[in-house]
């Protein structure tokens, strides 16, 4: 009778709390049946999807019921298996200071507990929420920060599932938080880590960006974007619909585009990207319900999207002599001019805008005469003193020459010209009419690079073009070089594909055996750049490079690009690059950071070779511990070709099954 009776009390509590639920109402301990009543029916309560109201209900409680209901709330914790009451309910424990004051630092051992108990994708979401929960306890001083730091820098490339996706972004915003060396270690560590990958190479670039905005110089901070920007590359790697991913990385091409005196319509092209990647994730950011401290500022996001937005405009008025609207934008180019101040930033922000807007300045006396204008006008004085004043006084120490003014204004009229020469004040050395001719050859050569009359060479090239601009090594000659080396590799591969015997004659025979060599793959390809490149040095086995031997060197003199080769049998994916790509990006230490990464694919096919277009792309590598990351372009060549004839299948015998029943 008594078990009868258990039962049926255990039935009325469930159902209760879920007609309260469904009635929208308000649960109370009463309405239950009292704390006792709850506590003869723990087990029953436990095993339920509500551990999220126990929680809500001790939080609420009068002290009488603490004792009682603070029990039942760690047995919950401990026992519970629903993983959402289990995130709602940790949630509820956080926001309330009187609770997590009372029971606080008793749930430390069992959410580490919960956190090593994981076994699967349930359980593993449930450590995850234990793992946020400890990281928020620590953040408000519930309980210290040591242990919940250890777990951290305790995990391992051996973590799967959600928890490893969850643990990657704790880690992050801990290292934000805390600043301590052990979690970028881990960060690194969860990069190989298949599941925590995508996650832990975009908190690595949230990481990097701050650091390269905290640079004392702009070389330095440049090297630090394009350093951070791969990190966010990586992160569409794996998943190319991460809107974050491509919002950040838009906006550092934009700032690093202005700081370098890109034209206004190569802004544009990042612009709209950012415009459409904050779109998407304001959509995204509104499907289901997520934690208050989870959710961006939207005070600071709005700041930085409305500055990244004005760059294209204050690029393209920048270019002009004199401004209709002067008042308004004056006030935009002021906002940019002391971005440190308009968002709050560091100062890095600075050292990016500043040289380009003091150039223009110097440049076109009119923009000058719209300043000194609107810095007589009282109404504009009350509001633009500070920043009018700083760019005044600036632009009298450049003139005087005072400042580090290197021709800026020059450079900006004849960017083919800037980036063919690299330094700046040489331009400024050049008579007008010589830098204008030149201006003219490049643009030709330009313009003749991009008549490329196969589509999808074309497309290829533009793919690899686009990917490549990250580096910041990639601009003039060595720009122009490698975009030559790179056609003659995406040629090579169209080649290799469709030449046949006849053609190629014994030369091709490695690509139908499976017994062909690296050597014979890297002859081939020597053989075809000797006699079709003819601006390199085209060099084979050349030893004394990155203490080891690069299978192609083509130089240049000054710089140099290596080509390394390699055989792999089966077919060749990201997991293959992977195994090589260390190798490949090692021979750029002591020089320019670019490369390529050949393959030759052994592998037996029920049907023909990957197309063209998935067999070149471009790939970063982040050595570890580096700071600089390394650019390659990857090509598989594939082997063991069969004719097409032989993929056909030889068709059935067709029957008629006219009149039949």
């Amino acid at each position: 009778m008594v078990t009868h009776g258990l039962i049926e009390t255990s039935v009325s509590i469930i159902a209760t709390i879920e007609t309260q639920i469904r009635a929208d109402a308000a649960i109370t301990v009463e309405k239950l049946g009292g704390v006792a009543a709850m506590a003869a029916e723990a087990d029953a309560l436990l095993k339920a999807p509500y551990l999220d109201v126990l929680v809500l209900l001790a939080a609420t409680a009068g002290p009488d019921d603490w004792a009682t209901l603070d029990a039942l709330t760690l047995r919950g914790f401990q026992e519970s298996s629903h993983v959402l009451p289990f995130r709602d309910a940790t949630n509820i424990l956080i926001e309330n200071k009187v609770l997590r004051t009372r029971i606080g630092k008793k749930l430390q051992p069992i959410f580490v507990q919960r956190i090593n108990e994981r076994q699967d994708n349930n359980s593993g979401l449930i450590a995850a929420y234990a793992l946020e929960a400890l990281f928020r306890l620590s953040l408000i001083g519930t309980i210290d920060k040591y242990q919940t730091l250890g777990i951290m820098a305790g995990l391992g490339s051996e973590i799967n599932g959600l928890f490893a996706q969850h643990a990657a972004k704790l880690t992050g915003a801990a290292f934000h938080v805390w600043r301590e060396s052990d979690l970028l270690d881990t960060l690194g560590r969860l990069r190989i880590n298949e599941d925590a990958e995508g996650e832990a190479e975009f908190e690595l670039g949230l990481v990097y960006l701050v650091r390269a905005l905290e640079k004392n110089s702009l070389r330095e901070i440049l090297e630090g974007l394009e350093f951070s920007q791969t990190f966010f590359f990586k992160a569409l790697q794996t998943d190319e619909r991460r809107s974050d991913a491509i919002a950040y990385f838009s906006s550092i091409e934009l700032i690093k585009l202005f700081a370098t005196d890109a034209p206004a319509k190569d802004l544009s092209i990042h612009l709209r990207a950012l415009t459409e990647a904050i779109a998407d994730r304001s959509r995204l950011l509104q499907i289901g319900s997520l934690p208050l401290w989870l959710k961006p500022r939207q005070d600071r996001d709005i700041q930085w999207v409305k500055l990244l937005r004005v760059l294209e405009s204050i690029a393209r008025n920048l270019e002009r002599p004199s401004w209709l609207n002067a008042w308004t934008i004056m006030t935009q180019l002021l906002a940019v001019y002391d971005a440190e101040h308009t968002i709050f930033a560091s100062e890095g922000l600075n050292m990016l805008f500043r040289p380009r807007i003091e150039a223009a300045f110097i440049r076109e006396k009119g923009l000058l005469n719209h300043l000194d204008e609107l810095m007589f006008d009282p109404c504009w004085q009350r509001a633009h003193s500070g920043a009018s004043k700083m760019l005044r006084a600036r632009i009298d120490e450049l003139k005087k020459g005072g400042g580090e003014f290197k021709g800026l204004g020059e450079a900006a009229q004849y960017p083919l010209l800037q980036q063919a020469l690299q330094d700046d004040s040489e331009i400024g050395n050049l008579p007008a009419e010589i830098a204008e001719q030149l201006e003219a050859v490049l643009g030709e050569r330009t313009r003749k690079n991009d008549k490329i009359a196969h589509p999808i060479v074309q497309k290829i090239l533009s793919e690899l073009r686009s990917a490549l601009v990250q580096c910041s090594d990639y601009k003039g000659i060595i720009q122009d070089d490698f975009d030559d080396l790179i056609l003659q590799v995406i040629l090579f591969c169209k080649d290799r594909q469709d030449a046949g015997l006849k053609e190629m004659g014994a030369r091709g025979e490695y690509l139908r055996s499976g017994k062909a060599t690296e050597f014979q793959f890297q002859a081939d390809l020597r053989e075809w750049l000797a006699g079709n490149f003819l601006s390199g040095d085209i060099r084979s086995e050349v030893e004394g490079v990155a203490t080891g031997r690069a299978d192609i060197y083509v130089g240049f003199g000054a710089h140099r690009f290596t080509i390394e080769l390699k055989r792999h049998h089966g077919m060749v994916n990201g997991g293959t690059v992977g195994k090589y790509i260390g190798q490949a990006g090692s021979y750029q230490g002591t020089n320019v950071k670019l490369g390529m990464l050949g393959i030759l694919e052994l592998a037996k096919r029920d049907g023909p070779p990957a197309s063209l277009e998935e067999c070149i792309w471009y790939e970063a590598d982040i050595p570890s511990g580096a700071q600089v990351a390394r650019h390659l372009v990857v090509f598989r060549v594939p082997g063991m070709l069969q004719s097409p004839s032989t993929l056909s299948v030889k068709p059935r015998k067709f029957q008629s099954n006219e009149g039949k029943a």
